[in-house]
C-alpha cells in the first residue's frame, strides 16, 4: 500500500512540473521571448521598439549582441549619442569590440564633428589588417572634405578608395582645392564700371540687366530734366539713380557672398548624398539574412 502511494507522488510530481515548464516556454514575457521579439521589431525596420524590448532584455540578462544592436537601431534613428554610448558599453572581450569602435567613430562622423572624428580615429588604434578598417578609413578621408583643413596630396588621398569611385570623388576633392568661388569685391568693382554687371558676374542675368536698364534711365531722366531746366526733377532723378547705383554695387558683392553659399551648400550636399548611396553608413555586420 505504501509503495502505491509513493509511486502516486512521484507520478503527480513529475505533471506538475511538466506543466510548470510548459507554462515558461508560453510565457510571452520571457528574456527569451522579449529578445526575440525584438530581433523582429530590428528586423522590421522599427527600431524605437527594437531598442525597448532590447533594454527590457538586458534588464535581466547581459549580452553584447543585444547592446550592440541597440547601438545600430539608435544610429538608424539618429540618435547619434545614444548610439556612441551604447557601442562604447561594448567591452574589450567581446567579438563585437572591432565593430562596435568602427561604429563607434560612424556615429561621430554623422554628427557632422569632422575634426572629431580625425581625433578618435588617429586616437583609436585601429588594427589596419582588420577586415572592416578600410570603411574608417575611407571616412577618415572624406573628413577633410567637409573641413577647412589643408588636403592631403590627391593621389594619397584618392588611393584610400575604391578605383571605382575615384573618378567622382576625384571632382570633389578637385571642388574643395579650388572651390569656383566669385569675389564679392571683383563682384562690386564690376558694378561699378557697368551698373550690373556685377550681378550677372554672379550669374544672375536678370538682375543685371534690370540694373543696368533702371540705372540708365534715372541717368538719362536726370540728363533731361537738366538740360529743360527742371532742377528740381533733374535732382530728384539723380538722387534716385545715386541712390540705386550704390545700391547695385551693395547687391552685387551681396550677390557674390549668396552666390558662394548656395555652391558651398550645394557641395555637401552632392557629398552627402554620395555617401549614402554608396552605402557608407550601412552597418558593418547584416543580422537579418
Amino acid at each position: 500500500m505504501n509503495k502505491i502511494i509513493f509511486l502516486l507522488i512521484i507520478f503527480c510530481t513529475n505533471s506538475f512540473s511538466q506543466e510548470v515548464r510548459s507554462t515558461q516556454s508560453l510565457n510571452l514575457f520571457s528574456p527569451t521571448n522579449i529578445k526575440k521579439f525584438g530581433d523582429y521589431l530590428f528586423c522590421q525596420h522599427d527600431y524605437l521598439r527594437a531598442s525597448i524590448e532590447y533594454e527590457k532584455y538586458l534588464q535581466n540578462s547581459f549580452n553584447d549582441t543585444v547592446s550592440f544592436k541597440i547601438g545600430l537601431a539608435n544610429l538608424a534613428m539618429g540618435k547619434f549619442e545614444n548610439a556612441s554610448n551604447k557601442f562604447l558599453s561594448i567591452s574589450q572581450n567581446s567579438v563585437f569590440y572591432n565593430l562596435s569602435r568602427l561604429e563607434y567613430l560612424q556615429a561621430n562622423f554623422q554628427t557632422g564633428n569632422y575634426d572629431t572624428y580625425r581625433d578618435l580615429y588617429e586616437n583609436l588604434n585601429l588594427n589596419s589588417h582588420y577586415k572592416y578598417f578600410f570603411k574608417a578609413r575611407e571616412l577618415y578621408s572624406f573628413s577633410f572634405l567637409f573641413t577647412d583643413n589643408p588636403l592631403p596630396q590627391k593621389k594619397i588621398f584618392l588611393n584610400t578608395f575604391p578605383e571605382g569611385e575615384q573618378n567622382k570623388i576625384g571632382e570633389f576633392y578637385s571642388w574643395k582645392s579650388d572651390p569656383p568661388y566669385k569675389s564679392p569685391v571683383t563682384a562690386a568693382l564690376l558694378s561699378t564700371v557697368v551698373p550690373g554687371l556685377g550681378k550677372i558676374y554672379t550669374h544672375k542675368y536678370s538682375d543685371g540687366i534690370f540694373a543696368f536698364v533702371t540705372v540708365g534711365i534715372l541717368g538719362y531722366l536726370a540728363y533731361a530734366d537738366f538740360h529743360a531746366n527742371h532742377n528740381f526733377r533733374g535732382w530728384l532723378f539723380s538722387a534716385l539713380g545715386a541712390g540705386f547705383y550704390g545700391g547695385n554695387i551693395y547687391g552685387s558683392a551681396a550677390s557674390a557672398q549668396i552666390f558662394n553659399a548656395e555652391i558651398k551648400f550645394q557641395f555637401f550636399n552632392d557629398l552627402k548624398n554620395f555617401l549614402e548611396e554608396h552605402n557608407y553608413f550601412v552597418p558593418l555586420i547584416n543580422f537579418c539574412k
